[in-house]
């Protein structure tokens, strides 16, 4: 098959190319598919240009050897043959034919390309087609007081009660559930700056103690005081000390005035970072139409029975995938699985490319600030119904193979 795409992108198949040209090419195409190239013997993997001797030596004893007979019995037809120095094929296509016969030919060699891949990652995996890891081994569950609430603005008063609880992934560190906790800001004092806290963000926050306070100049933290009545009132504010030693709480919005720290205040926790609310969602199950909140949108039949949706002008893509495709051939059956506990292996719909606009964004999604989050079942149906998806967290592209259909390799972060 790589000789075959070598053969197309050279024309070979109007001007038969030399042996030297088609093994340089088929070369280049075996850089393109990295991971086939542990298909061929070690001391060939490293070559530079394709034009050594012992590539060409080896491709005109494998590739081109087959496909000129050398494997077949002599009553069997060859698709090729070989005079002098140039790789002929055996046949011929009328002229005006050719570009369905490209296109035709091109369609095949990336099945069968793709379906090769798919069963060679398989087989490293000891056929182990439908491991499903369960996120929620590799994260932590702090506490979450959604009466709690953070004042962004003056002191408000709130409740640490009604305790629920949240799992966060390793991306927020060493967590201590006795330490950590999650609630909701309120207001919009401190949404300025490089990174803004927005009213309702859920913000990671950290208890400081008289032995775990360390310095807090520079700091955001929550300041905890009481009212008339004996509530607790709270607020964030960044921590600026004075020359003459007192300390000033100061806003990231300029619309708020600075207000001097004074006695009837304490520090209660430092606060660590603003937490997607799609953190809390993963390792959950929803069913198809329960997506689309998830990410601001409604659920659309025409839409999101598709297994690739775009959201929010190209930015989000959902992979919705069902691992046991019932009813397909072997060879199609198990083509998404995973690879190991944090490393899936995904195909595109027929119509993407590498060279394409949703190839391209798939490929170079971190360059251009797109987020692809993976949803994945492994039967259609459970229990006669629809069954849920499990939601496995934004994923990160690692490498691809062919076209029309790619098949492409993520990295599942939230699960390792």
């Amino acid at each position: 098959m790589i000789l075959l795409e070598a053969l197309l992108e050279i024309d070979g198949w109007r001007s038969p190319p030399t042996i030297a040209s088609i093994c340089v090419r088929s070369w280049q195409v075996m850089q393109r598919r990295r991971p086939l190239l542990a298909d061929v013997p070690t001391e060939l993997q490293n070559i530079s240009t394709g034009k050594e001797s012992p590539w060409i030596a080896y491709w005109q004893n494998n590739p081109i050897n087959a496909w000129t007979g050398g494997n077949r019995d002599e009553t069997v037809q060859s698709y090729f043959k070989v005079a002098g120095d140039q790789f002929i094929p055996g046949f011929s296509v009328a002229e005006k034919n050719y570009p369905a016969f490209e296109s035709m030919a091109q369609e095949l060699l990336d099945y069968r390309l793709t379906a090769y891949e798919s069963r060679r990652v398989s087989n490293e995996t000891s056929n182990n087609v439908i491991p499903f890891p369960s996120p929620k081994q590799a994260r932590i569950e702090v506490p979450y007081f959604p009466n709690l609430k953070i004042a962004c603005g003056y002191f408000k008063t709130g409740r640490a009660d009604a305790e629920e609880y949240r799992s966060l992934g390793r991306a927020y560190g060493n967590l201590d559930p006795q330490r950590h906790f999650i609630a909701r800001a309120s207001g919009s004092s401190m949404d300025g700056g490089k990174s803004p806290i927005r009213d309702g963000d859920y913000l990671l926050l950290e208890l400081m103690s008289p032995t775990r306070a360390g310095s807090i100049t520079g700091s955001i933290v929550a300041i905890e005081r009481q009212d008339e009545v004996g509530d607790n009132q709270y607020l964030l504010r960044v921590v600026a000390k004075q020359p003459n030693g007192t300390y000033l709480l100061k806003a990231n919005n300029p619309a708020y005035a600075d207000m001097p720290a004074d006695d009837s205040m304490r520090t209660l926790a430092r606060f660590k970072a603003v937490v997607n609310p799609l953190e809390f969602a993963v390792g959950q199950q929803f069913l198809r139409e329960e997506i689309p909140p998830l990410f601001g949108a409604e659920f659309n039949p025409g839409n999101w029975n598709a297994g690739h949706v775009v959201l929010q002008d190209g930015k989000i893509h959902v992979l919705l995938v069902t691992i046991n495709k019932q009813g397909k051939s072997e060879d199609h059956r198990y083509i998404d699985h995973w690879i190991d506990d944090h490393t899936f292996h995904w195909q595109s719909q027929k119509q993407t490319g590498p060279g394409d606009n949703r190839g391209r964004s798939v490929i170079e999604h971190e360059r251009l600030n797109i987020t692809i989050h993976l949803f994945v079942r492994e039967n259609k149906l459970a229990n006669g119904k629809a069954a849920p998806f499990q939601y496995c967290g934004p994923v990160r592209y690692v490498r691809h193979l062919g076209s029309k259909p790619m098949s492409v390799v993520f990295n599942v972060p939230e699960l390792t």
